[in-house]
């Protein structure tokens, strides 16, 4: 959990809710195209995936990697939301030095962001958001044609993708002392699962996939229909592939601290109004509780999914 929250400057409190998915984003540095053709790269990002979720036991509906950003809908029925993404976000970058031309600097443009999908048909519409975003940003005209990963095959399936992960803290920590240690022998095999959408819970396998399949194509005629209505077009594999690791994009979102960011995303006004309300009473309940903490209070009661936040030494000290 995230502990800092004050001030005009300040970002949200971050809340725990292991009933609801959330849609999490994190994007680099001046939005750099840090994760383009690069499968090294590629491969290390999914199984730190892979890792994190099962150690924190994520259900990961999709996985995007795109050329700045990456994003997944995922429910956290662990409260551990903040951990996995520490972890994950950390070797992420570490990887990003390792295998990229980029040698200092910071990665992420910030921490990540989140928006929670109160309702099936939510997290649904977030997972063909995420699948179809080559298509969306006008980078290919068909998912099959863009020359990252696509989970969408991967999540329909239910396979279970292997990767090799290294403990590369451990190794480089013993190796000091023993030059004879091999990589392999601190390296696991773990494996990058997505869990099926919910309420399809029934169908089997087959069944699914060729359901998923039909909205998959409903809904990419439906993007490409109106780029093409609006007199956009697509970039194409080719170009995408001329794409050099760490450059500027030509067009990019561009937000602050200070911009506006959804808190939750519904496709049912009254179920964004119902999380919304849950969310902001949540959120001045923390405000109230925070002030009195940061006033001396220590016994204060935070509101359920919230923590303390952060004290400098010095005022804790004081108090």
């Amino acid at each position: 959990m995230d502990r800092s929250i004050s001030g005009a400057m300040s970002y949200h409190p971050r809340i725990e809710a292991p009933e609801l998915a959330n849609f999490i984003t994190t994007r680099s540095s001046e939005s750099r195209l840090w994760f383009v053709n690069n499968p090294a790269l590629e491969t290390a990002i999914l199984g730190f995936a892979a890792k994190y979720a099962e150690r924190y036991g994520v259900k990961l509906y999709a996985l995007a990697i795109e050329g700045n950003h990456i994003q997944a809908p995922a429910l956290f029925p662990n409260s551990n939301r903040s951990d996995f993404m520490r972890d994950f976000n950390s070797s992420v970058a570490k990887a990003v030095t390792r295998l990229t031309p980029m040698t200092s600097g910071r990665l992420w443009a910030r921490r990540y962001s989140n928006e929670f999908l109160p309702g099936a048909e939510d997290v649904k519409n977030q997972f063909f958001y995420t699948v179809l975003q080559p298509v969306q940003d006008g980078l290919v005209e068909k998912i099959s044609e863009y020359p990252g990963y696509n989970c969408f095959s991967d999540a329909i399936s239910g396979r279970k993708r292997p990767f090799s992960v290294v403990r590369w803290t451990e190794y480089n920590a013993k190796k000091r002392w023993n030059p004879e240690l091999k990589v392999t022998d601190f390296t696991d095999t773990v494996y990058l699962k997505y869990e099926r959408l919910p309420g399809y819970e029934h169908l089997k396998q087959k069944e699914y996939a060729n359901e998923m399949q039909r909205e998959l194509e409903k809904r990419r005629c439906k993007i490409v229909a109106e780029r093409k209505a609006a007199g956009l077009g697509f970039a194409g594999r080719a170009n995408l592939l001329k794409t050099v690791p760490g450059a500027l994009p030509m067009t990019t979102k561009v937000s602050t601290i200070e911009s506006h960011r959804p808190r939750v995303l519904s496709v049912c006004d009254q179920r964004r109004a119902d999380c919304k309300a849950w969310y902001f009473s949540i959120y001045f309940a923390y405000k109230k509780s925070s002030r009195e903490y940061r006033a001396g209070k220590r016994d204060v009661v935070f509101p359920k999914g919230t923590y303390p936040p952060y004290l400098h030494c010095k005022q804790a000290l004081a108090a």
